[in-house]
């Protein structure tokens, strides 16, 4: 994007990130102070704008609530949580991610990336070209078992609290974007972030929970459009 300094991000555990074997580093809390130093870091305390997809959009939405004085002009969130509104859904899901991270130290990033290809979430994906499809896989497959497992331990969903009430708080202005063949990031959209006075919610046309990477030509246009 033309006039624009993008910072990608390896968040803990991925990427070329560290990956500690230790389970605190990977704490909500933890993760939170280290983006706020990393940030301050290259902005110099001018007002940027922060963009998530998935676990780095609950991630971008909560420091936003940690750190309300940081000059975050413009919040992007693409199928984003806020996070399981009831205590039993989030121990069940702790629970689950505790097990599915037990299976992936056992079984191998490898089986993680056939596992999570096939999970309905991404069946849109399926769509795609072989190459797209097989790029995709190898992101996923060269994952660290211990990162995935301690990521989901530490920042899982189950892990996180429920901040859909708190939406309105946010001084930003968020743009929340759902595919529409995502049927239940598009019912969080319509129902949590929407009724917000603060958040533009755009619905893009065939695509599913990765926009991004479904519809990348239309998702550049809608930020282009969004932000000045």
């Amino acid at each position: 994007m033309a006039g624009y300094k993008i910072v990608a991000i390896d968040l803990l555990g991925h990427g070329s990130s560290a990956k500690p074997k230790e389970l605190a580093p990977y704490k909500l809390e933890a993760i939170l102070k280290n983006l706020h130093s990393l940030f301050a870091q290259f902005t110099d305390g001018n007002v940027f704008s922060l963009l998530g997809y998935s676990m780095g959009g609950r991630l971008a939405l909560r420091y936003c609530l940690a750190y309300p004085s940081a000059p975050v002009k413009y919040l992007i969130l693409e199928s984003t949580g806020p996070g399981l509104l009831s205590s039993e859904d989030r121990k069940k899901r702790r629970l689950a991610d505790e097990e599915l991270g037990q299976k992936i130290l056992l079984n191998g990033a490898a089986w993680f990336a056939d596992f999570w290809a096939n999970i309905s979430l991404f069946e849109s994906q399926k769509k795609l070209s072989v190459k797209i499809q097989q790029e995709i896989w190898e992101s996923r497959a060269s994952n660290s078992p211990l990162a995935l497992a301690q990521t989901l331990n530490g920042t899982g969903q189950g892990q996180l609290p429920y901040v859909g009430d708190k939406i309105c708080l946010i001084k930003s202005s968020i743009l929340y974007l759902s595919g529409d063949l995502d049927e239940k990031y598009s019912k969080i959209a319509k129902e949590i972030f929407a009724p917000n006075p603060n958040v533009t919610w755009i619905s893009v046309a065939t695509s599913g929970h990765d926009i991004h990477i479904e519809n990348p030509v239309t998702y550049q246009k809608i930020l282009e459009e969004f932000l000045p």
